[in-house]
């Protein structure tokens, strides 16, 4: 691709007429090699991709091999308002017209893909189990193209603010679709607002992170049930349903975070690298086997003697450095 500009300067003789002459600038970027216009390509947002696609026949289809998908209703519909005009209404509120557009967005571009791997593929949008099989075409989409981090949020406002979601089925996230143990490129999960069988210990074999967040567990939970975690690093449960107690042995995991589970216990801790645990729940019996290397602790629970559980998780965990212990007075 070749520009011609016009310069306008003095008159080379000396005159003061300006002079006008043509230069050709070569495009230099889209003389690359594919692989690399690809790597500058995964540095832009998927709306600005897309929009690299007018600015020649080379570029016309560079976006489709983008590796970091990212799809956010609230996103799409503030650059759709503001091409409109349109004043911003609050996030929370659900409205089916503006959910199937997403849908079928996220539908057509998985369709037009054509690179050969999907790192990222993140989702954000108020989705229910009406769309199930769209859904479960996209994450098989991405774990077949060796998908590293899958962040799946069914819902983009405030646990505590819901006006409407209620009324809306959750979403079953399908761990079938998933590979099993090591042939797993998987690395990240962050799930939100949908229903989860437990049947998933050896697809989460290759996991760092785990991120349940507003996540209902189906069927009888296994107290063990995240002990087949082996490469765990970093787990977040919170506003779970399911979990009456649950033990954690995991050689790797450093940092545990669990917030307003309904329902919750009790948890045992047998962890020799974990340095943060961070706990908010009502009535829980916590029990710390062997975590040598715990340096922080949170504790904020309901019915609970502060001054006996402070002097009982001192005495459990001497190596702490940072311990703070409240009680709830509002019940989860």
């Amino acid at each position: 691709m070749k520009r011609m500009r016009q310069i306008s300067g003095p008159d080379p003789v000396g005159g003061s007429s300006p002079r006008k002459c043509n230069r050709i600038d070569n495009d230099r970027i889209s003389s690359l090699p594919d692989d690399i216009l690809h790597h500058i390509i995964s540095f832009l947002s998927l709306r600005e991709a897309v929009s690299t696609s007018v600015l020649s026949h080379r570029w016309k289809n560079m976006y489709a091999y983008m590796s970091n998908l990212e799809f956010d209703w609230c996103k799409m519909l503030a650059a759709k308002r503001a091409a409109r005009r349109v004043s911003n209404p609050n996030r929370g509120v659900y409205c089916r017209k503006n959910v199937r557009f997403l849908v079928i967005r996220i539908d057509r571009f998985l369709t037009r893909h054509l690179g050969s791997r999907i790192a990222s593929f993140k989702v954000c949008c108020c989705l229910k189990d009406k769309y199930a099989l769209n859904i479960n075409d996209w994450i098989d989409c991405a774990v077949r193209k060796g998908v590293e981090n899958l962040d799946l949020a069914f819902t983009c406002d405030d646990i505590s603010e819901r006006m409407d979601w209620p009324s809306m089925g959750y979403y079953e996230f399908p761990t079938r679709l998933l590979v099993e143990g090591k042939a797993s490129r998987l690395r990240h999960i962050s799930l939100r607002s949908c229903m989860l069988g437990l049947d998933f210990q050896d697809r989460f074999s290759t996991l760092s992170t785990l991120v349940l967040c507003d996540v209902h567990f189906v069927g009888q939970a296994n107290p063990l049930m995240f002990c087949s975690c082996l490469k765990l690093q970093s787990l977040t449960l919170q506003s779970c349903f399911g979990l009456e107690r649950f033990s954690i042995s995991l050689d790797y995991l450093k940092s545990l975070v669990v917030r307003k589970c309904i329902g919750l216990r009790g948890i045992e801790l047998s962890a020799p690298n974990l340095t943060t645990f961070y706990c908010e729940g009502n009535v829980i019996k916590i029990s710390c086997i062997k975590v040598p290397n715990l340096v922080e602790v949170y504790v904020s629970l309901g019915g609970i003697n502060v001054i006996h559980t402070f002097a009982q998780l001192e005495k459990d965990l001497p190596n702490v450095k940072s311990l703070t212990v409240n009680k709830r007075n509002i019940p989860i």
